[in-house]
C-alpha cells in the first residue's frame, strides 16, 4: 500500500503554472494570409508536409515544457512516498526533534536528592547521545524570555551551556503556545522526519493539544502522593494600641501532603539576618493562620521573608514581606483649626502618644516635607498658589495626604478636590445615611469589610453623585475615597456623627493613616507578573536596572527596591501564585505515546517515507536536456534543407 504526502503542501499551488506554456502556445498561433501561385504548387505541397512534422514536434516540446514546470513544482512541495514494501534502513533517518521541557515550579520537587527538572535534563543528555550529525534538535521551555534566546535549531545536540541556563519559570507560558513554537521551529528545519518529545510531571495541568507531528512523553519520575508545605500571605499586623518595637507577622501555613507534620521549623529573616524562629505542627491537608514576633532594630523600611524548612519543594517555602516602621511618626495638620477630639485621639495613638504639628497655610514651605511622614488638610480655607505648589511637591515625592472636610468649602477648593478625586461635590447634607458598603480591597478598609458596624450612621456629609474609588459609601453616596497616595473624607469631620463612636471608625482611621504613610506600598499583595513603577529598580538578585518608561513587570519573587539611590527608597515584596503547591494529576492526550524508562531505544520512530524531490529534479533536468536535443535537431534539419535547395 503506497501513500504520498507533501512536506510543503501549500506550495502545490505553483503546479498551476503548468498550463502557462499551453496558454502561450494557443495565444501565439497566428494564421498568415494565403497567396496562391500556380507555379509554386509543388513547393506548397512540400511545405505542408514539413508543417505537419513541425506541428508534431512543437506539441512534443509543449508537453515537455509543461512536465518540467510540473516536476519542479512537485519537487518544491517535497513529496514523500511511504509504503510497507519500502524497507527502512538499520539506522534512524535524519530527524528533527522538538523537546518541550516543563519548568514550572512543580518540577522543582525533590525526591532521592534530585529534582524533577534535573531528571528532565538527564533525559535530554540521553537524547543528545543518541542523535547523529544529520539530526536537528530544538529545546522549548515554558519561559518566553528563555525561548527568545535559546529555542534555536541545534545540530546533533543541545549544548550543555544552554541546558545549564534552564531555571524555574514563575510565569510559565501555556502548553498551547509551547506546541505552536515547537511546530514552527520544526517546520523551519525542512526535514522529512519530525517528532515532539514532552518532559513534564503533568501536575495540575491537562495537556491534550493535538499536533501534526507525533508526540511522545518521556517519563519524569512520578509519585502518587507528594509531601509539601507552603507558607503564604506574610503581613505585618498593625499596632492599634501602643506602638512598640516588637512586630508581629501573620502568615498562612499549609500542609498539602497526606501525612501529619510535627515540629516543623518556621523562621523570619529580616535583611538577611534570622530574627525569630518557632516550631509548629500541622495536620495533613490543613491550612492555618499563624503568628510570629520579632524585635525591630531600626526605623524605616523592614523587608525579608518567612520561611518554612521543607526539603521536598522549596519554591513555595518563602513568603516575602515589606513594610515601613516608625515608632513615633511625625504628622502635620495643614489648617487654621485643631482636629476634632474623635480624630485627634486616634492620631495620637497612631503617633505613639505624640502630638501633631498644626501648620497654618501661610507658614508652609517645601522644606517642611521631609520632616513629616504624612499630612492632613483640614480647614485650610482658599486653595492659593502656595498650597497648590505644596500639594504638587507632596505628590512628586510620594508623600501621603488626607483631606478632611468641615462645614465650609470654598469654591476653588471644591473644584480642586473634584478634579483630584474624580468626585462632584455638591451641598452639605444633614440627613442621616447608614454605611452599607465597605471596600474589601483597600488597605484602609479591608479589616472592617466583613464586620457588622454597631453605629453605621453618618449625619453630615458633602453630597457627590459620582461614585469612584469609594472606600466607604451609603446608598451610593461616597463617604471616603482614595486615589494616587491620597484620600478624601466626604463626611463633615467636625460634626459628631454616630459612626465616629464605632470601633470600626478607629480601625479605619488608623489604617488610613498607615496607608498614607506608606504610599509606595501597593494596596494589594503583588504577585509575579504584576507591574511596579519606578525609574530605577534593584531586583531581588541585587542587579540594578534603569527604566526609560517607569514601569517594570516582575519576573521573580523577592524584594524589589524602588529608586534605591534616592533619599527615601521604598521596598516592595513580590510573591508567587501558589498554583502547583497542591498537586493533582493532569490528563494527557491518548494520542501521545508514553515511553518506558528505557526510552533511548524508542527514539527517532518517524518514518514518513522516501523523499522524492531529488528524483523529480533529475527528471526535470533530463526533460530539459531532451528539449535542447529536439530543438537543436530541428535547427540542424532546417539548415540541411536550405543547403539542399541551393544545390
Amino acid at each position: 500500500m503506497f501513500q504520498l504526502s507533501f512536506l510543503n503542501a501549500g506550495l502545490l499551488i505553483f503546479a498551476a503554472a503548468t498550463v502557462l506554456p499551453l496558454i502561450i502556445w494557443l495565444l501565439a498561433k497566428k494564421k498568415p494570409p494565403q497567396l496562391l501561385f500556380s507555379s509554386l504548387r509543388f513547393i506548397k505541397l512540400s511545405q505542408q508536409q514539413e508543417k505537419s512534422r513541425t506541428r508534431i514536434t512543437n506539441i512534443i516540446l509543449l508537453i515537455i515544457r509543461m512536465l518540467i514546470i510540473l516536476l519542479v513544482a512537485l519537487a518544491v512541495a517535497r513529496p514523500m512516498l511511504a509504503s510497507s514494501a519500502l524497507k527502512d534502513s538499520e539506522q534512524h533517518p535524519p530527524t528533527a526533534l522538538a523537546i518541550m521541557i516543563d519548568n514550572s515550579y512543580s518540577m522543582d520537587y525533590i525526591e532521592q536528592r534530585q529534582s524533577r527538572i534535573d531528571q528532565a535534563i538527564e533525559a535530554i543528555h540521553k537524547i543528545n547521545a543518541t542523535a547523529t550529525n544529520d539530526d536537528r534538535l530544538i529545546l522549548v521551555s515554558r519561559d518566553p524570555a528563555w525561548n527568545d534566546l535559546h529555542a534555536q535549531i541545534y545540530v546533533k545536540a543541545i549544548p550543555d551551556e544552554i541546558l545549564q541556563t534552564l531555571a524555574i519559570s514563575w510565569q510559565p507560558m501555556s502548553w498551547k503556545e509551547c506546541f505552536r513554537l515547537a511546530e514552527t521551529k520544526l517546520a523551519e528545519t525542512q526535514m522529512p522526519n519530525r517528532e515532539i518529545y514532552l518532559l513534564s510531571d503533568f501536575v495540575n495541568e491537562d495537556i491534550t493539544i493535538k499536533s501534526e507531528y507525533p508526540v511522545s512523553c518521556i517519563p519524569v519520575s512520578e509519585l502518587e502522593t507528594r509531601q509539601n508545605l507552603s507558607v503564604a500571605d506574610a503581613r505585618a499586623l498593625p499596632q492599634i494600641v501602643g506602638r512598640s518595637k516588637t512586630q508581629t507577622l501573620q502568615y498562612r501555613l499549609t500542609n498539602h501532603g497526606f501525612s501529619d507534620r510535627s515540629e516543623v521549623l518556621v523562621q523570619v529573616v529580616l535583611d538577611d539576618i534570622k530574627v525569630a524562629e518557632r516550631f509548629v505542627s500541622i495536620p495533613a491537608r490543613q491550612s492555618s493562620k499563624e503568628e510570629i514576633s520579632f524585635e525591630i532594630r531600626n526605623e524605616g523600611w523592614q523587608s525579608g521573608y518567612i520561611e518554612v524548612l521543607d526539603e521536598h519543594l522549596s519554591a513555595d517555602n518563602r513568603a516575602y514581606f515589606a513594610f515601613e516602621y516608625f515608632q513615633y511618626p511625625n504628622i502635620a495638620v495643614i489648617g487654621t483649626q485643631a482636629l476634632p477630639p474623635h480624630l485627634s485621639s486616634i492620631l495620637k495613638v497612631y503617633s505613639g502618644n505624640k502630638d501633631y504639628d498644626l501648620l497654618p497655610p501661610s507658614r508652609i514651605n517645601k522644606q517642611l516635607i521631609d520632616d513629616y511622614n504624612f499630612f492632613i488638610f483640614y480647614a485650610f480655607g482658599e486653595l492659593d498658589s502656595r498650597l497648590r505648589d505644596f500639594i504638587s511637591a507632596l505628590d512628586s515625592r510620594e508623600i501621603g495626604s488626607l483631606f478632611c472636610l468641615g462645614k465650609v468649602l470654598p469654591p476653588n477648593t471644591k473644584s480642586f478636590l473634584n478634579q483630584r478625586f474624580g468626585v462632584n461635590l455638591g451641598e452639605l447634607k444633614t440627613e442621616q445615611l447608614s454605611i452599607d458598603f465597605v471596600s474589601p480591597h483597600h488597605h484602609a478598609s479591608s479589616l472592617i469589610a466583613d464586620k457588622t458596624l454597631r453605629f453605621p450612621e453618618v449625619s453630615s456629609y458633602w453630597e457627590s453623585p459620582v461614585h469612584t474609588a469609594a472606600l466607604l459609601s451609603a446608598s451610593g453616596q461616597p463617604l471616603a475615597v482614595g486615589k494616587s497616595g491620597s484620600a478624601l473624607w466626604l463626611w463633615d469631620i467636625s460634626h459628631p456623627s454616630p459612626f465616629f463612636t464605632d470601633p470600626a471608625f478607629a480601625v479605619f482611621a488608623y489604617r488610613q493613616f498607615s496607608s498614607l504613610q506608606n504610599t509606595k506600598v501597593p494596596i494589594a499583595e503583588l504577585k509575579v507578573g504584576d507591574s511596579i513603577h519606578a525609574s530605577e529598580i534593584q531586583l531581588p538578585s541585587l542587579d540594578l536596572i534603569h527604566l526609560a518608561q517607569p514601569q517594570y513587570i516582575t519576573a521573580e519573587p523577592g524584594i524589589y527596591t524602588l529608586n534605591p539611590r534616592q533619599a527615601k527608597p521604598a521596598k516592595v515584596a513580590v510573591n508567587i501564585e501558589y498554583l502547583d503547591s497542591d498537586p493533582t494529576r493532569g490528563e494527557r492526550s491518548p494520542d501521545y505515546r508514553m515511553l518506558s524508562q528505557n526510552f533511548a531505544t524508542q527514539l527517532f520512530v518517524s518514518r514518513l517515507g522516501h523523499d522524492l524531490w531529488k528524483t523529480l529534479l533529475l527528471l526535470a533536468l533530463a526533460l530539459i536536456i531532451l528539449e535542447i536535443i529536439i530543438v537543436k535537431s530541428q535547427e540542424y534539419k532546417s539548415l540541411a534543407g536550405v543547403s539542399h535547395d541551393f544545390k
